[in-house]
């Protein structure tokens, strides 16, 4: 297995300071297969998984259009407002935050962190009732700014579009590293899809690095935020953004599959299996999953990994962080005393 590496059309667009190589190592399962991890939560100590990723082609991509004003769009415990807020500012770059209102009035979690980062004169709070025409309030908000002489860009929720998917692409060429090191394909790779870019970025970049042998690779899909049919429609688009952009070959069609989380589905909910969970991988395996995404995506994929027919090489993407743990202490607490 030879190392893979991006387009050179691609590659010029990606800062590699941020979107740097990161580790597998193997967990144990009670399954006959062997589960490996990728330690995408480990790219940063301040910003959320691979969400890294993503800002390594995106900050290039608002530096070289002269980009001063950016705005994005987010829940008030959203890791992307709070990620890219940091970035925004190490570059000089001023953040506008869109925050859809929260349901209690209380400050805890990534909204304490947001607080931080950015001034009143920063973020405009969105009333829930107003939050489906967020894009229609925020193009307004930055078509004023533009005619103060700003020159303003405004980003969908989750960063989505081709700008910060290139850097997504160099997931895939990093798993592929990890492969090479480890001497072995993965038959099968779980990653989870909030509004999707990471799990498209996995997608494409195995197709754009692999071509048919892509197909080789199951890619199981755990849907926390999205359905099966959005998750189509959103690849589907981008791909085709992407051909338009960059002379690269056609793909061929991945293989993919899709899950739904088996532990407090409904996205953004929470319960106390779930908070159990967090604490029994923690002492079980030294991993600090927040609840939100990775504690879900985690249970999910273990229990489709104990259901295999055969033994399977499996590596699972952690592309959450300890920082999702905040905002909720009282549960963990609870739920890391019972049976003490």
């Amino acid at each position: 297995m030879s190392d893979r590496r991006l387009p050179k059309e691609i590659e010029l667009s990606i800062d590699r300071s941020l979107a740097k190589p990161t580790r597998i190592h193997k967990v144990a399962t009670p399954s006959a297969s062997q589960l490996w991890i990728k330690r995408e939560d480990e790219l940063s100590s301040g910003i959320s998984g691979g969400k890294v990723r993503k800002y390594a082609s995106l900050i290039p991509y608002l530096k070289q259009n002269g980009i001063d004003l950016v705005g994005m769009i987010g829940g008030p415990n959203s890791n992307n407002l709070v990620g890219l807020a940091q970035l925004l500012k190490e570059n000089q770059i001023s953040p506008f935050a869109f925050v859809r209102e929260a349901a209690a009035p209380n400050i805890h979690g990534n909204a304490l962190l947001l607080a931080m980062l950015l001034s009143e004169e920063e973020r405009m709070l969105i009333p829930r009732d107003k939050w489906d025409a967020v894009e229609k309030i925020a193009s307004e908000v930055l078509q004023q700014r533009e005619s103060r002489g700003q020159h303003t860009h405004l980003l969908r929720e989750g960063c989505f579009g081709v700008p910060a998917l290139l850097g997504s692409l160099t997931l895939a060429e990093d798993i592929l590293r990890n492969e090479s090191e480890l001497g072995r394909a993965f038959d099968r790779i779980y990653i989870d899809c909030g509004t999707g870019l990471s799990a498209i970025g996995l997608v494409l970049g195995l197709q754009m690095l692999l071509g048919e042998a892509a197909i080789e690779r199951e890619i199981v899909i755990t849907l926390i935020a999205e359905t099966e049919a959005r998750f189509l429609e959103k690849l589907n688009s981008i791909k085709m953004q992407l051909h338009a952009l960059y002379p690269i070959a056609a793909y061929k069609q991945a293989n993919l599959r899709f899950l739904k989380p088996v532990l407090s589905p409904r996205f953004g909910s929470v319960n106390k299996s779930l908070f159990q969970s967090c604490c029994n991988v923690a002492r079980e395996s030294g991993m600090l999953m927040d609840p939100t995404y990775s504690a879900k995506h985690f249970a999910t994929a273990l229990q489709d990994q104990a259901s295999a027919k055969a033994p399977l090489l499996s590596l699972f993407v952690f592309n959450g962080s300890a920082l999702g743990l905040m905002g909720f202490q009282d549960q963990i607490a609870r739920s890391s005393m019972e049976g003490i």
